[in-house]
C-alpha cells in the first residue's frame, strides 16, 4: 500500500500565493480523470451486482407478466368455450322444445280411431230404429207365446186375458208361487220373476230383484221385455171381424173403430219398442269397442261397467254404447289421467269430440221430444172426442130428425 507525504498546510497556501503572484494572467485548462480507484474497484463492482440483480428481476418480471398473460388466455379462452357451449345447448332445448310443440300440435295420433266411436253412431241408430220395427209383429222374440200375441190380429179381451196369464206363467213370483205354485199358470218362481209386468223389464233388464242394471238385454230379457210391452200397450179392446162379418154396414163401422184404436195403440207401444230395440246388442258396434278398447283408459271402463251380454260378444246395445261413450270420459279416472297429458291441437281434439258427442244426444233428446209431442198430441184428440163426441152425436140425431130449436 502506498503512503503520501502530507505537506503542511501552511506551506500549501504560500505556494498557491507565489504562484498567483508570479503568473497573474494564467489561463485554466480542461482536465480529464483517466481513472479513480475507488470508482473502479468499489463502486462499479457495486453497479455491476445491481445490474445483474436488475436483469434478474426483469426476467422474474418478464415471466411472471408471461405467465399471467397466458394464464389470462386461458381463462379467456375457457370462459369463450363455456359459453359457447351453452348457447349451443340452449339452442338445441329451444330447437327441441318447438319439436316437441310442432309433434304434439300437428301429429295425428296413432290411437285416432280409439279417441272416439262417434263413426259407428249413425249405423248403430239405424239398426234400432230397424229392430224397433220388426219387435212390433214378434221378429226377434225366442218365446212362441209371446211371439203369436204380437204377431196376431186383435182378439176379444176375454182370450187376450188368457193369453196374458199364459205368458206370465213364465215370470212367476215367488209370492204368487206361495198362492198357487205347482198349477200351469205357475208351474214355480221364475229365474226373471215379474218380468211381463213390472217395468224395469225395459229399463234395467229382467232379472232377481236387486241386481245391477243390464243395458244390453240378453234373449231372455228381450222375450220379458215384450211380455211387459204386450201387457201394458198392446192392449186387445176387440176381436178382428171375420170376412162375412166385416162386409156388413156393421162390420165396416166396426173395422172403422178398430183401425182408430190400433192407431192409437201403436203410438202407445212405440216409446216401449223403441226402448227394447235400443237394449239389443248390435254388430255395428263390435268394431268400435275394439278400437276404442285399445286405449288404456277406454279398457278398464269397459271392464268396470261393460254388461255380462257386452263382455261375452263383444257388441253393444244403442243404450250401453252410448252410456259407454260417455260414461268413459265423465265417470272414468283413467281418462283424467289421459286428460292431463294433453295439450295443443289434441286438447281441442278432445273438446271438439266432447261437444259433438253432447250434439249428438242433444238430436237424440230433440227425436225423443217429438214423439213425446206426438202422444201428447193424440191424447188432446182422445179428451177432445171424450169432450165433444156426446154432443155431437146429439146433434147429428137432430139433424136427420129434422128438429130445429131455438
Amino acid at each position: 500500500m502506498k503512503t503520501h507525504k502530507r505537506w503542511p498546510a501552511g506551506r500549501t497556501l504560500l505556494a498557491a500565493c507565489v504562484l498567483t503572484a508570479m503568473a497573474p494572467k494564467a489561463m485554466a485548462y480542461p482536465a480529464e480523470v483517466m481513472s479513480s480507484v475507488p470508482v473502479e474497484q468499489i463502486i462499479a463492482p457495486q453497479l455491476k451486482t445491481m445490474q445483474a440483480t436488475l436483469d434478474e428481476i426483469l426476467s422474474a418480471e418478464t415471466e411472471t407478466g408471461t405467465a399471467v398473460v397466458q394464464s389470462g388466455d386461458k381463462i379467456t379462452t375457457a370462459i369463450t368455450e363455456a359459453a359457447r357451449t351453452q348457447r349451443e345447448a340452449d339452442n338445441f332445448n329451444r330447437q327441441a322444445d318447438r319439436l316437441e310443440k310442432a309433434r304434439t300440435a300437428y301429429t295425428v295420433p296413432d290411437s285416432i280411431c280409439t279417441e272416439s266411436a262417434s263413426g259407428s253412431a249413425a249405423q248403430v241408430s239405424q239398426a234400432t230404429r230397424s229392430a224397433a220395427s220388426k219387435l212390433a209383429g214378434g221378429s226377434g222374440v225366442s218365446n212362441r207365446v209371446v211371439r203369436d200375441t204380437l204377431a196376431s190380429l186383435p182378439v176379444a179381451p176375454r182370450q187376450g186375458g188368457y193369453r196374458s196369464a199364459l205368458v206370465h206363467a213364465n215370470y212367476c213370483t215367488k209370492e204368487e208361487a206361495a198362492l198357487y205354485g205347482g198349477t200351469s199358470l205357475c208351474p214355480g218362481v221364475s229365474s226373471l220373476p215379474g218380468g211381463d209386468t213390472e217395468v224395469r223389464s225395459l229399463y234395467d233388464g229382467a232379472g232377481e230383484r236387486g241386481k245391477d242394471p243390464e243395458l244390453t238385454f240378453t234373449q231372455a230379457q228381450t222375450d220379458a221385455a215384450m211380455a211387459y210391452v204386450n201387457n201394458s200397450a198392446k192392449l186387445d179392446a176387440g176381436r178382428a171381424p171375420g170376412k162375412g162379418e166385416i162386409q156388413t154396414a156393421t162390420g165396416q163401422e166396426y173395422q172403422g173403430l178398430l183401425t182408430q184404436y190400433n192407431a192409437m195403440q201403436s203410438a202407445a207401444m212405440q216409446p216401449q219398442l223403441d226402448m227394447v230395440a235400443a237394449s239389443q246388442p248390435q254388430d255395428a258396434t263390435r268394431e268400435a269397442l275394439t278400437e276404442a278398447r285399445q286405449a288404456p283408459s277406454a279398457d278398464a271402463y269397459f271392464q268396470q261397467t261393460a254388461s255380462d251380454q257386452a263382455k261375452q260378444t263383444g257388441a253393444m246395445s244403442e243404450r250401453e254404447f252410448e252410456a259407454f261413450e260417455v260414461g268413459r270420459r265423465y265417470a272414468n279416472t283413467e281418462w283424467v289421467k289421459d286428460l292431463q297429458g294433453m295439450d295443443g291441437d289434441n286438447l281441442l281434439r278432445e273438446m271438439a269430440r266432447q261437444q259433438s258427442l253432447a250434439n249428438w244426444l242433444a238430436m237424440g233428446i230433440k227425436n225423443e221430444l217429438r214423439q213425446a209431442n206426438i202422444i201428447s198430441g193424440q191424447q188432446l184428440a182422445l179428451a177432445a172426442k171424450e169432450q165433444y163426441a156426446p154432443q155431437l152425436q146429439a146433434q147429428s140425431a137432430q139433424l136427420s130428425a129434422g128438429v130445429t130449436t131455438k
